[in-house]
């Protein structure tokens, strides 16, 4: 289904999509990558993504913004059908019971392949309506589609509803990740890697920035890894070049 027409007079040519790079935890291998909403050139009304997110509050402004990142995504992934595609999907969508229909319609148009799209909810977004939820993410997980929680260890939820929701993949919050030369930080690290694995679900760790990290988190479990050590955000055609130079290096050295 196309996506919702705003009510603002916001045009989507002054907004594009950046992808962060998703690492294998050696570092050697691109497996993914995290759509990353931007804003096309700074603007005193968007000098941000956040200032962008402020100003489509309303929920028909913020359901068209999420449609339009949807689509865009999707689109993109075309362009790497060896990586998934980590998205950032409001709340709001999986309180609607039509959104996993509406979602496989549009991927059926684009001709992506769902396998690839990965959607991303934080952790509190994610249980605030445990059956519309749980509905959405059988349907869609039932077609392919990945399901991550992210900024995982900083909510509030109960393990409860992580051991009923259907999940495929933990992202670790990058404040666990800065702090885990700390012995308490660290601890909880372990723990998060040890209840994902236990559940046979994938770890990323977000906001990895130092060699130590890296060392500390691959050591501990975790699968994938994120951050400014390897990459940051980039727009899509860059994406497509340094998938292609890793994927050169990893072979030379295979």
């Amino acid at each position: 289904m196309s996506a919702v027409a705003p009510r603002t007079s916001v045009s989507f040519d002054e907004l594009t999509l950046h992808y962060q790079p998703q690492m294998s935890a050696d570092g050697s291998q691109v497996v993914g990558a995290e759509a990353l909403l931007r804003v096309v050139k700074p603007t005193p009304r968007f000098m941000s993504p956040a200032d962008v997110l402020a100003f489509f509050h309303a929920p028909e402004d913020e359901e068209a913004l999420d449609w339009w990142v949807l689509r865009r995504a999707c689109t993109d992934a075309l362009r790497w059908p060896s990586l998934t595609v980590g998205i950032n999907v409001s709340a709001a969508r999986f309180r609607d019971r039509k959104f996993a229909n509406r979602l496989m319609k549009l991927i059926g148009e684009i001709g992506v392949d769902p396998r690839q799209i990965e959607l991303e909810i934080v952790e509190g977004a994610y249980i605030s309506d445990f059956d519309a939820a749980l509905a959405n993410i059988t349907t869609l997980r039932g077609k392919g589609v990945k399901i991550a929680i992210d900024d995982f260890g900083t909510g509030y939820s109960s393990l409860t509803y992580l051991l009923k929701m259907p999940v495929d993949k933990i992202k670790i919050d990058k404040s666990f990740v800065d702090e885990v030369g700390h012995m308490q930080s660290a601890a909880i690290v372990h723990s998060i890697v040890a209840l994902a694995r236990a559940l046979g679900m994938k770890i990323t760790a977000e906001g990895v920035e130092t060699e130590e990290q890296q060392r500390f988190l691959r050591a501990a479990g975790c699968h994938y890894i994120q951050g400014w050590l390897f990459a940051k955000a980039m727009p899509a055609e860059k994406l497509t070049k340094y998938v292609a130079s890793k994927t050169a290096a990893h072979r030379a050295v295979a």
